[in-house]
């Protein structure tokens, strides 16, 4: 509800005055507009284009420049970031916590990004790791995760949580993450499923200890989509054990589905939803014993189309009542 629809209902029930109703009103139509979010978007924005900008001249110039100037450039740059961050960092807290400058945040999201930049122009140049490709993603993470939680970013905990899945995919399969997808491998999607029950466990656990609670929705966001897609990988693509990897989804969709119920969290019931889905609609056309399936296809998707989206839709109104209860 808006504003003026909460002042409307509570001048109906005679809580509110008429004449304080309308200086209410007055006080909020005429209050200053909040661009915070807005230009904290723009900064990000602008941090991406920068270092991609910064990628691109490296590609199109490091013949004219010179490998060692150019990394030379990237590492003071880098470390100059990681400087100003470190001299505005937030005072350690298992609390939520903000740096000291308004650009604290910003200094160290582009270390991170100038990081990987130097590391890849760095194996592209010199092939300092060889081919020890699971290093390559190794680092990122082992750097990514700690500067998260002494910084209280959720943007570099994202990255750090990235590097580490890929270095699980790299581990296992090195040569054919390049060729190929990773779920065509069994043991690089039974790899994926224990990483992200691993993610997903700690999160949980370092809510209840109340160690950065607000991280615990990155870390689901990120460890749930992969747990999601390496079952229905599996399913995919492992007739032995498909049986396995269709109660396995099953069980980590009505996970979701409650975990959203008890958060109030739509994300987590559209994952759920969308995911189990896409499981139901293949064992369903992959079993049904018909050989042509037009008639009986084309009304399974419209019928369990709209009962997804009409569950969906009637979770709405509960959110947002609970949202204006808060």
């Amino acid at each position: 509800m808006s504003p003026n629809d909460v002042l409307e209902h509570l001048a109906k029930q005679g809580i509110v005055p008429p004449e304080q109703r309308a200086k209410i009103a007055e006080i909020e139509q005429l209050r200053p507009f909040s661009l915070h979010w807005e230009l904290r978007a723009m900064l990000y924005i602008g941090i991406v284009l920068l270092s991609t900008g910064l990628g691109l001249l490296v590609y199109d110039n490091f013949d004219r420049i010179g490998h060692g100037a150019l990394l030379a450039v990237m590492a003071v740059a880098c470390a100059g970031c990681f400087w100003f961050a470190w001299q505005h960092r937030p005072v350690w807290s298992t609390h939520q916590t903000q740096s000291r400058s308004a650009f604290g945040d910003y200094a160290l999201l582009l270390g991170c990004l100038l990081f990987l930049t130097l590391e890849g122009y760095a194996q592209y140049a010199y092939n300092v790791f060889g081919t020890r490709y699971g290093l390559v993603t190794l680092l990122p993470a082992a750097l990514f995760l700690p500067l998260a939680y002494r910084f209280d970013h959720r943007g570099v905990l994202g990255m750090g949580l990235t590097a580490l899945i890929s270095w699980v995919g790299v581990t296992v399969r090195p040569l054919e993450l390049y060729v190929k997808t990773n779920f065509f491998n069994q043991e690089t999607t039974i790899s994926a499923i224990v990483l992200a029950l691993i993610l997903i466990g700690a999160a949980l656990w370092l809510q209840q200890r109340r160690i950065k609670a607000h991280f615990t929705d990155t870390y689901l966001t990120i460890a749930g989509n992969l747990l999601l897609v390496a079952l229905l990988g599996g399913l995919f693509n492992f007739e032995n054990l498909r049986l396995g990897f269709a109660l396995g989804l099953l069980v980590a969709c009505v996970a979701f589905d409650r975990f959203a119920r008890r958060q109030q969290s739509f994300l987590y019931l559209l994952m759920s939803t969308v995911y189990g889905y896409i499981g139901l609609s293949y064992l369903f056309f992959h079993y049904m014993p018909f050989d042509d399936l037009g008639v009986l296809g084309y009304w399974y998707v419209v019928v369990t189309g709209a009962v997804a989206v009409t569950y969906l839709l009637k979770q709405l109104p509960r959110k947002r009542k609970a949202n204006e209860g808060i």
